[in-house]
């Protein structure tokens, strides 16, 4: 193998389940760099380096002998380039926090924030959240929220972590400082963005803990329970340590702790210390934070929760419950609060799983509930939990709903559907939205829905229906009034889309001149982005034309 192939192989191995094994081609990766250096090799080498590091704290099956001698030469070596050392001190930070240095996890964490940034440092997004995590570790909750709210003011762009990541970090300095609400706040947020991610196993950890810890063992024993199937997949080491030990401190001494204790043991026999099992024994006993956070307050249900409370049995008191949720949901959604309404609304369903108490729901209720919870799901961007929510909706429209409505639902299932790359259902989804806007007599969105109706016609390569569609879409076009500021954009959409049409077709100086119609529209109308990627398209495909000589 040449040095571009053995990088790309260390890259593939150490990011798998056990990056131990990328440390032999990484080796020959080094020797091959150094028998015949290569300048334009030397960066990716150095970063594939710190990949390797990086998993140090993550696996335990990577030598801390061997770790210690890559990170020394990666120090060498930056020192040779003339670059900055942060991304050096940020894996002598995170070597020394796993092997419980407190001393020298102090000392390298200031080392790396006064180094300057340059392309080989860490994910800036990440130091951020490692940051938080050490200013809560060493008690210095106030510090650790400040940076945590810098972060927010500021955000990350790319940090896959962000702000999931910061949140869930954040949780122990919200409550350590006496902002609760912030801390509850921050818990639903971060959770919502990550309950559906079985890869994100260890931030299900910290929400775990943060639950327990604040007196809400029912959502905690709920969250193990929802994500504990996590463990089988090819997850790390390190989390599945932090997801056993949060969820032995839930259920107590038995399979989680027999589990965590063996993964620390692990941890421990690598480093040559006892600190991951002084940190498992903490977690164990830790006390509880707070008596009890409401997470979401009594949802404006006090009463008929009460009720509840006093008289589980009772179905009608589930009832009143649920139906005071239904409308606190309502509230919150129109609010803007979609995460508690979401929330606040998921409870309600959780007790109309009560057959005993679906039979009493009104339903009126019932059609509230789904239609605060399909907005929520879409504002949230939860397609997967949107879609069961938009077929409820329509499988139970109002008789009184009018055909807007109906071409509104059906357009919103139509994009989900698309979004889930299921096209040929969203294309029909979509035609049938067309037509419910035609019969309001609402043009524009009968030009869109049509629009978008033929763009899942392409992508499935449907291009002779997305054509007709096309066609349909352009005879209401010239039904527009000429003195709406909103004709130019509908008409120009249609011009694109039946341009990227005709591309696919091979009828390329079609697609041109109809790319070149699209972007005066929208130039006409302010819509200069548009314009501009039009233009751009118009560019390439010129270029394309003269290249093939036609």
């Amino acid at each position: 193998m040449n040095l571009e192939q053995l990088i790309a192989q260390v890259d593939s191995l150490v990011f798998g389940t056990d990056p131990a094994a990328a440390l032999e081609p990484f080796g020959r990766a080094v020797a091959v760099f150094d028998a015949e250096p290569d300048p334009e090799q030397l960066d990716s080498l150095l970063t594939t380096f710190a990949y390797v590091v990086l998993q140090f704290d993550e696996y335990a099956g990577l030598p801390l002998d061997r770790t210690l001698e890559i990170l020394d030469d990666l120090e060498r070596r930056h020192l040779d380039a003339a670059n900055s050392l942060r991304i050096v001190h940020f894996c002598r930070w995170l070597l020394a926090r796993q092997v419980g240095d407190a001393e020298l996890a102090e000392a390298q964490y200031q080392a790396c924030l006064a180094a300057r940034r340059d392309d080989f440092a860490w994910c800036e997004g990440c130091e951020q959240i490692y940051q938080v995590r050490h200013l809560i570790e060493t008690g210095r909750a106030a510090e650790a929220v400040a940076v945590a709210e810098q972060a927010f003011a500021t955000p990350v762009d790319g940090c896959h972590q962000q702000p999931h990541a910061l949140l869930a970090a954040a949780l122990p300095g919200y409550v350590a400082v006496g902002d609760l609400d912030a801390a509850a706040d921050a818990h639903r947020t971060a959770y919502r963005l990550v309950r559906n991610d079985p890869d994100e196993l260890f931030a299900h950890s910290q929400h775990i803990r943060f639950c327990v810890l604040t007196g809400n063992q029912e959502r905690a024993e709920e969250l193990v329970e929802r994500h504990l199937g996590g463990l089988e997949a090819d997850v790390s080491s390190a989390d599945a340590l932090a997801f056993c030990a949060a969820a032995g401190r839930v259920r107590g001494e038995g399979e989680f702790t027999e589990r965590a204790w063996r993964l620390a043991a692990e941890f421990d026999h690598r480093n040559g210390t006892r600190y991951q099992s002084e940190l498992l024994r903490s977690s164990l006993a830790e006390r509880p934070w707070v008596d009890q956070l409401e997470l979401l307050g009594d949802g404006g249900c006090a009463e008929q929760l009460a009720a509840v409370r006093s008289a589980p049995d009772d179905p009608w008191a589930g009832w009143e419950l649920a139906k005071a949720q239904i409308e606190m949901a309502h509230r919150m959604h129109l609010d803007g609060r979609n995460i508690e309404a979401a929330e606040i609304g998921e409870q309600a369903l959780v007790a109309l799983a009560d057959p005993r108490i679906a039979d009493l729901a009104q339903l009126n209720s019932l059609n509230v509930l789904r239609n605060v919870l399909f907005a929520a799901y879409l504002d949230l961007n939860e397609p997967h939990a949107a879609l069961p929510q938009a077929e409820l909706v329509l499988a139970n429209v109002p008789a009184d709903a009018g055909p807007d409505w109906l071409g509104m639902i059906l357009r919103k299932k139509g994009e989900l559907l698309e979004q889930l790359n299921r096209d040929a259902e969203a294309r029909d989804t979509l035609i049938a939205a067309a037509a419910q806007y035609g019969l309001a007599a609402q043009l524009h969105e009968q030009v869109a829905a049509l629009r978008l109706a033929a763009q899942s016609a392409r992508y499935i390569g449907e291009l002779d229906q997305a054509e007709s569609l096309l066609g349909e879409a352009r005879v209401v076009v010239d039904q527009l009034p000429a003195d709406d500021l909103r004709s130019p954009t509908s008409d120009a959409v249609v011009h694109w889309e039946l341009a990227l049409v005709r591309d696919m077709q091979g009828r390329l100086t079609e697609a041109i001149e109809l790319a070149i119609v699209s972007a005066d529209l929208y130039e006409s109308v302010g819509q200069l982005e548009s314009a501009s990627n039009a233009r751009d398209y118009i560019e390439n495909r010129q270029a394309r034309l003269r290249a093939s000589g036609s």
